[in-house]
């Protein structure tokens, strides 16, 4: 036993026909038992629809008879409806059952009232006499009844109700000592009414339920099944166990809790469903399929043996044994020989890979032109030594791109601490941009505190107007501040506002004018009208034109500053352009970022122009710096209508 363990261990041939053995079984196995999944769902759907087809014709073979009965009725009702005399309904009557032989008989039955002088009403009714009668002429007997109580049957109270055609349930007419069928009977019956539709009677045409039920158990397609009909609430009406017949319904002597299976196949065919179901019935496996009669709310099933309508089903299970068995042995002996075919030749490799183990590291085998294991394993070798060159180059490569991303960590680190420094210079800046105006106020309201009633009138407006122009603009530098540190975190803006251009452009000239003192001359060439107004956001329109304004009357020390309003077939373009000193090429990007100055010894806070694009971009606008002006700086804003 252990030198057998030991030669499986070390025979490669075998380890590999039980590993390969073993997925393929697998995979046989699974193949196999879907295979048998499909083919018992396959066999066992097409006995149901064999079932199911025998149990259609057996619904069409019953329909027709109804059919016969229905349209036997509705043929002579014409004639009814025209006479309505004793002598004609007795004839009527007579001719429905005489010449249909699968009636069983007709009686037309008129209201108490309707023929005067009668107080029992009349009624004309015709039998089919039983298969003895001596002759053809007397097989049909038709009577006169004149003393009859018809109103309390069935027959005659159901269509009166419903004052329409319908099927009656099977019923047991018999009376001894009358002309009457003795067997149970099913009637078609069609309230007559007159020409004012008032209701005077009741035509009723009786099938047998004998030969209903000998035409539903004409076809026997299994040695034990058979065929029973329910009526609307569950009686049967046809059914080998004739002491069941309109006595016993599907539920009688039924627990719910043990025969669930029994009582929902009620429900099923009492409601009208057609479809197919397994019952347990007297300890035996049924398949019950069942399916409703067309005009009535009868249903009629099939009821036959599992092992019977599923033979072909269960016999499958004594052919997959064998199969799965000998399947399997020729499966064992065929991986055997082809893992043994095909691991033969590997000695071969390894005496050549030997070599390599021994000698130079660096040798690479020739390919081989092989098909065989031994030359794909040669060919995978050689291919496996390029790919270790491939891999130290890509490492190479990769070494290199960790340098840069070295380099690029340093420049960002770079960048950040550039970010910081700006920073600190912001708040350097926006420290002496407050302090300045603070001690102008803090100064001047010293002097009127101290030397108030020795100053003169004149004095006193020129420092209130000085404190009003640096108080106006702390005011305005705090708006500012406050105003980029709500549009950061904005996405878009209202532009709810209709503005009017030239407006607008007034206002931003008054704020800048009092925002900041200047030397430039203003000047406002708007070549709209009045009328002419755009969509946009009236507050932060302002805000941005304004910043233009004060930004150009900063740096312009002498000469002019113009704003320019022009209009296209789209945009509004405010055109914003000074004397000043410009802004070089290669700031014109710069200029846009946050807390940057060109020269940081110029005051300011370096926001102005970062608020105006963003505010007008957030407006659905740009905000451009035209390269082609020399003469100092031009900027634009462009805003759709």
């Amino acid at each position: 036993m252990l030198e057998m363990r030991k030669h499986i261990r070390q025979s490669l041939s075998i380890k590999l026909t039980l590993d390969i053995l073993f997925v393929v079984v697998l995979v046989f196995s699974l193949s196999l038992g879907f295979l048998y999944w499909q083919s018992r769902n396959i066999i066992r759907q097409e006995a149901i629809d064999e079932a199911t087809h025998v149990l259609d014709n057996t619904a069409l073979r019953v329909k027709g008879f109804m059919v016969e009965v229905e349209t036997a009725t509705r043929n002579i009702l014409w004639l009814v409806n025209l006479h309505h005399d004793k002598d004609s309904l007795l004839k009527y009557s007579h001719r429905i059952v005489a010449n249909h032989p699968n009636t069983n008989g007709c009686s037309i039955t008129m209201e108490p009232d309707f023929f005067p002088g009668d107080s029992y009403g009349f009624s004309a009714y015709s039998v089919r006499l039983d298969e003895h009668s001596t002759s053809e002429k007397d097989s049909v007997a038709t009577v006169r009844e004149e003393e009859y109580d018809y109103y309390s049957k069935v027959w005659y109270k159901t269509p009166r109700q419903k004052r329409e055609a319908c099927w009656v349930d099977p019923f047991d007419d018999y009376n001894d000592g009358t002309l009457s069928s003795p067997e149970m009977i099913a009637s078609y019956c069609i309230p007559l009414h007159d020409r004012q539709g008032k209701f005077i009677g009741v035509i009723s045409t009786d099938l047998s339920l004998k030969r209903l039920t000998e035409t539903i158990t004409a076809e026997h397609p299994y040695e034990h099944s058979y065929f029973m009909m329910l009526g609307a609430d569950g009686h049967y009406f046809v059914h080998p166990d004739t002491t069941k017949l309109l006595k016993q319904t599907i539920f009688t002597n039924t627990d719910p809790r043990e025969h669930t299976d029994i009582v929902a196949l009620g429900y099923e065919m009492i409601n009208g469903r057609t479809g197919h179901m397994e019952v347990n019935i007297d300890g035996k496996s049924h398949i019950v399929l069942y399916r409703p009669l067309e005009g009535t709310q009868w249903s009629v099933a099939l009821v036959c043996p599992s092992n019977e309508l599923l033979r072909g089903y269960n016999r499958l299970n004594y052919i997959l044994l064998p199969l799965l068995i000998i399947g399997l042995l020729l499966l064992a002996m065929g991986c055997q020989r082809i893992v043994k075919h095909f691991i033969q030749p590997l000695g071969l490799l390894a005496a050549e890979l030997r070599q390599i183990t021994h000698g130079d590291y660096e040798k690479i085998l020739p390919t081989s032109q092989r098909t065989d294991l031994i030359g794909q394993l040669q060919n995978n070798f050689c291919q496996m030594r390029r790919s270790i060159s491939q891999h130290i180059n890509d490492a190479e490569k990769t070494k290199q791109e960790t340098e840069q991303r070295t380099s690029e960590l340093e420049q960002a680190t770079l960048l950040a601490r550039q970010a910081s420094e700006q920073k600190t210079q912001f708040m350097q800046d926006m420290s002496h941009q407050i302090r300045t105006p603070l001690n102008v106020v803090h100064g001047f309201s010293q002097v009127l505190r101290d030397g108030c009633e020795m100053m003169a009138d004149d004095e006193k407006r020129e420092v209130a107007e000085t404190m009003y122009v640096q108080t106006n603009a702390l005011d305005y530098m705090v708006s500012k501040l406050l105003t980029v540190s709500l549009i950061e975190s904005c996405q878009t803006i209202n532009i709810d506002d209709t503005v009017s251009c030239n407006d607008v452009a007034r206002e931003a000239f008054e704020n800048a004018s009092s925002l900041t003192p200047h030397n430039a001359e203003m000047h406002l060439d708007s070549h709209v009208g009045d009328e002419l107004t755009i969509q946009t956001n009236r507050h932060h329109l302002l805000i941005a034109l304004t910043e233009l304004l004060v930004n150009a009357l900063h740096f312009t020390q002498e000469g002019s500053m113009t704003m320019r309003i022009e209009a296209t077939d789209t945009v509004v373009n405010f055109i914003v352009e000074d004397t000043g000193p410009g802004i070089p090429s290669d700031k014109a990007d710069f200029i846009f970022e946050k807390f940057t100055k060109i020269d940081m010894f110029t005051e300011g806070l370096g926001i102005g122009l970062f608020l105006c694009r963003r505010v007008i971009m957030l407006m659905g606008g740009t905000l451009t710096l035209d390269p082609e002006y020399t003469n100092g700086s031009r900027f634009v804003v462009s805003i759709p209508f």
